[in-house]
């Protein structure tokens, strides 16, 4: 199975559904009204087999190369997910997504999943841009892209629909893999 050690800490894997499922729905149980907050799907999972479902779902695009969704692991432990979302294979770039179950917050974990699959995207399927999209009032995901050095390229107004039905302004953030190779 694809895994990508960050460093003695951190990775990120293709998710294993019989495995990941029951602790990856845990951490959306425990975390549900955080998520929800920024990511409408929170509040459409409601079992281990809906996840079971969803990460048997992801593995099927993985193959196609449409996705990559991949299970965050601290210490050999889930704590979230993280994904390129959609690939867009002709005008090579990706967008980001992810999430952290709320105990995990606060430990640099975000940053060094988002620098491995960054590092993933522009290796080995050699994107030319990276672009992660964020709610302008979720700070600390504001702040996980301030801090991989991406570039804010705008704001899109109205750009997401939550389910209370509002729409939420979004920061779009980029990285260019020219960017990308001088700050390594």
């Amino acid at each position: 199975m694809f895994s990508f050690r960050y460093d003695d800490e951190v990775s990120i894997a293709l998710p294993l559904p019989d495995k990941d499922s029951a602790a990856l729905y845990a951490l959306v149980e425990d975390s549900r009204t955080t998520l929800a907050q920024w990511l409408p799907w929170a509040n459409q999972l409601h079992s281990v087999d809906d996840e079971k479902k969803f990460l048997q779902t992801t593995l099927t695009h993985f193959g196609a190369g449409d996705s990559l969704n991949c299970v965050i692991r601290y210490r050999n432990q889930p704590v979230g997910m993280i994904s390129f979302n959609q690939i867009n294979k002709e005008h090579q770039h990706a967008e980001v997504g992810y999430w952290l179950g709320n105990q995990w917050h606060h430990k640099n974990i975000m940053h060094r999943a988002v620098t491995a699959l960054m590092t993933i995207g522009f290796t080995e399927y050699n994107l030319r841009k990276i672009i992660i999209n964020v709610d302008i009032n979720n700070d600390s995901s504001n702040h996980v892209a301030q801090k991989l050095n991406c570039h804010l390229d705008g704001t899109k107004r109205e750009d997401i629909l939550y389910s209370n039905g509002e729409f939420a302004d979004m920061n779009e953030w980029t990285l260019l893999r020219s960017e990308w190779e001088k700050l390594r």
